[in-house]
């Protein structure tokens, strides 16, 4: 494929020094100028909410209207008129130019568009929109059909011109699909650098604090989890548009470190709080804090509903050491209050050093597990053939790993877990005469069963040919790369031993002879599918124990949005995974992050967790796709708890986030 070699990168690098935001618009009019096919995504785009794309000729940055007004964009059709303005915002005011002045130098007699990119939250909160409605209404301009959808806002005025305000994100995710449409993957090139790009300048003045107070609040929940003050058992993070909470139980009682976007906005010293919340069962009930904290005569309390909350006052220059130590202070004050006697969860208290406890971490058959958790725990995770998951998987308190896309471990974390023998996860040691000559080109990666624990022993099924006839120790495997298999047995007999298979639905594409160039996964996982039926020797699925789970490439409840066609395809496998007695496990809500911006084609009712997001992007807002999932056999899922490990701060550092497998009866 012959790329232009006046790439983006080299247009941004000339504009460096005027900032990421003057660079990210730049690099937008250096693709729509030059990119047909970037111009085409962007007609489509501005057509939700009228039903007709605009025609995008050609692209003017830095266009000088009236007044000293220079709009970031101006779009002309082929008989030069200007058909759409964009304007890009992210965390500044807006100019007393925008909107109106931009405004009234479209046409009125012709569809026109005024085009807003501003980050999600800001799109979310509303308070943008408003103030954008707010300013042409005081001009005499009424905008009517308001439209709303994830991501993107626009209305209409009587003489047809249209306000429209949507993320960087959701713009730039449809341009890249119409020039992959179009298989115009210089494009496609493009817009990935300019997406990160973009990212870039939305971290760089509005989300930095934000993500460092999340970091910060992940460190004072370990330092209170070590001290014995707190524990996280089944409690994890939630987010919405208006807030984001790290949940854990505070001496019994069920509590959350909690950011309130709306308070940030109308009062930021009362942005951070510490929340009490109702849980059936708790230790101490949120009735039970509110007596403590009035007893003692705490200030600034404040009931909402059943719900308590605490405000946490922070030094504006603290940095994030100091921050954490802040945090951990106050919470450990108030731990005191709740209960004087000792730390709650002395099962889990740990006086050593940060240090120790790190190195503890990273040997992984020394661990332990603490009271009250689940008796297994399995991880699932596509890898992506990277280095720096393993040392991530090392350092975690699970028992096995189901992988995909692996290769070997590095050096220093391989005598931590075992991968098992070769045989059991390497197609080529099967297909050896037929590979022979061909590596590396043919495959150089794998699904594993990799063991993390001394709590468990693993017996890996040697993979052989189909013909064959599997030995006890053996599986007989049909596709390449797909599947490897392992029967776990609990060393404290906490559960009975089960079969433990991780899937990778590997992409493949039609016979050279019938000419589309789509690509396709669910060939793969029909060969799964079959290859799992080897395990299944009864009628009743009760009989089976069998935990599968993995990256399918495929989507749950539509096609990837590309009609019935594929809706059908898809569905067909789920079935047939319920028809040999594997139960859906998801995961699905609430164990996981919804996608902010819903696939095309996905139902509005659908319950999908985001596992997966585009190399370069941000994990909390880019991607909108679950190809990751579970399986267990009926009766055997009854004790299985599955959840994506999906929010920002514990994605990992793979393309996928990790599913974890909790296993107790």
């Amino acid at each position: 494929m012959m790329v232009d070699r006046e790439s983006l990168l080299g247009a941004v690098a000339r504009r460096q020094a005027d900032g990421l935001e003057d660079a990210a618009v730049d690099a937008l009019s250096f693709i729509l100028s030059r990119r047909v096919s970037a111009r085409r995504g962007l007609s489509e785009f501005l057509q939700v909410g009228s039903g007709q794309p605009l025609s995008v000729t050609n692209v003017k940055s830095q266009a000088a209207i009236v007044d000293g007004a220079i709009a970031d964009l101006a779009c002309n059709d082929e008989h030069g008129n200007v058909v759409v303005f964009i304007e890009s915002i992210f965390w500044g005011t807006l100019t007393d130019h925008q909107p109106v002045t931009y405004w009234q130098a479209l046409a009125v007699d012709a569809p026109a568009v005024l085009l807003f990119l501003a980050p999600h939250r800001r799109i979310e909160s509303g308070s943008l929109w408003s103030e954008l409605v707010d300013r042409l209404r005081k001009a005499d301009v009424e905008l009517v059909d308001e439209i709303r959808t994830d991501g993107l806002i626009t209305a209409v005025a009587t003489d047809g011109r249209r306000l429209m305000l949507t993320s960087w994100e959701v713009l730039l995710g449809r341009m890249a699909e119409i020039a992959r449409n179009n298989d115009d993957f210089q494009v496609c090139f493009e817009i990935s650098q300019l997406d990160g790009l973009a990212a870039a300048a939305v971290k760089g003045e509005g989300t930095t604090a934000d993500e460092s107070l999340r970091a910060s609040f992940a460190d004072a929940v370990d330092h209170l989890k070590r001290s014995g003050w707190a524990n996280t058992d089944r409690l994890n993070v939630g987010a919405g548009a208006s807030y984001y909470a790290r949940y854990f139980r505070l001496a019994g009682a069920p509590a959350g470190l909690r950011i309130d976007y709306e308070d940030e906005e109308r009062r930021p010293d009362r942005s951070l709080w510490l929340w009490f919340w109702h849980e059936e069962n708790a230790t101490l009930s949120v009735e039970d804090v509110a007596r403590v904290m009035d007893q003692a005569g705490e200030s600034g309390l404040e009931r909402r509903g059943t719900e308590l909350f605490l405000p946490v006052v922070l030094a504006a220059d603290a940095d994030g050491q100091a921050t954490i130590d802040a945090i951990v202070a106050e919470l450990e004050r108030i731990a005191r209050l709740l209960d004087p006697d000792s730390p709650t969860d002395r099962e889990t208290r740990n006086t050593g050093a940060v240090n120790d406890r790190q190195a503890d971490e990273r040997r992984p058959h020394t661990r332990g597990r603490k009271s009250g958790d689940a008796a297994i725990k399995v991880v699932s995770w596509n890898i992506a053939t990277m280095i720096e998951p393993w040392k991530e998987l090392a350092a975690m308190d699970a028992d096995v790993a189901l992988l995909q896309e692996a290769r070997r471990p590095p050096a220093e974390v391989a005598e931590h877990l075992d991968i098992g023998p070769q045989e059991s996860w390497d197609s080529h040691s099967w297909n050896s005469d037929w590979w022979c000559g061909r590596w590396p080109a043919l495959y150089d990666r794998w699904p594993m069963v990799v063991r993390l624990s001394d709590r468990v022993e693993v017996e890996w099924f040697k993979e052989i040919s189909p013909v064959s006839g599997a030995s006890p120790d053996e599986i007989e495997v049909s596709g390449f790369g797909t599947i490897t298999a392992a029967r776990v047995t609990p060393k404290d007999n906490s559960i009975e031993p089960f079969i433990a298979v991780s899937m990778y639905g590997r992409w493949l594409g039609p016979h050279p002879s019938v000419g589309p160039r789509w690509i396709y996964a669910d060939a793969s996982v029909h060969r799964i599918i079959s290859d799992l039926s080897t395990f299944i020797g009864h009628e009743d699925s009760r009989k089976h124990r069998i935990l599968a789970a993995g990256d399918l490439n495929m989507t749950y409840g539509y096609g990837h949005g590309d009609g019935p066609y594929w809706d059908a395809r898809y569905l067909n496998l789920f079935e047939r995974m319920g028809l040999i007695g594997l139960e859906f496990m998801g995961p699905q809500l609430p164990n996981g992050r919804q996608a902010e911006i819903l696939a095309t084609g996905e139902p509005k009712d659908s319950k999908n967790v985001v596992t997966y997001h585009l190399p370069g992007k941000n994990a909390a807002t880019a991607s909108n796709n679950q190809f990751d999932f579970a399986f267990a056999s009926h009766g055997f899922h009854e004790s299985i708890n599955v959840r994506a490990l999906n929010e920002v701060d514990e994605w990992g550092s793979s393309d996928h986030c990790r599913l974890l497998i909790e296993i107790g009866e």
